[in-house]
């Protein structure tokens, strides 16, 4: 059985540096500028789920993403790209998946396995 474990995070600053660790660019300053992009300061909900926006063009609306950060190191986008209008919508839906899908335990960040139902 694969396990999806990976060291819990606690602050942005050191998803950040994990992230850059494994080789990975999602958060260079040139891509965070060509996409017009915001990260959450807030800390990373269950340790590896958080929150960004991005805007199309200079008058055009922001819109919020929700992303994942994979015990590889990479970044990965939760339902759709942009697929949030309000930074409220977005933190919401961030804190339920990451409530649902992962759990802390000592310093991992664990994810937990689907349970189904018997019928």
């Amino acid at each position: 059985m694969t396990t999806y474990k990976m060291p819990y995070l606690y602050s942005m600053n050191q998803l950040i540096r994990y992230h850059e660790n494994h080789g990975y660019h999602f958060f260079k300053p040139f891509n965070v500028r060509f996409f017009r992009s915001r990260v959450q300061t807030l800390p990373p909900y269950k340790g590896r789920v958080f929150v960004t926006s991005e805007k199309s063009g200079w008058d055009a609306p922001r819109y919020y993403s929700v992303r994942e950060i994979s015990p590889e190191g990479g970044v990965s986008t939760v339902m759709e790209f942009q697929g949030f209008s309000s930074r409220y919508s977005a933190h919401a839906y961030a804190k339920a998946y990451a409530d649902e899908n992962f759990a802390r335990v000592a310093n991992e960040s664990v994810h937990l396995p689907k349970v189904t139902a018997i019928v």
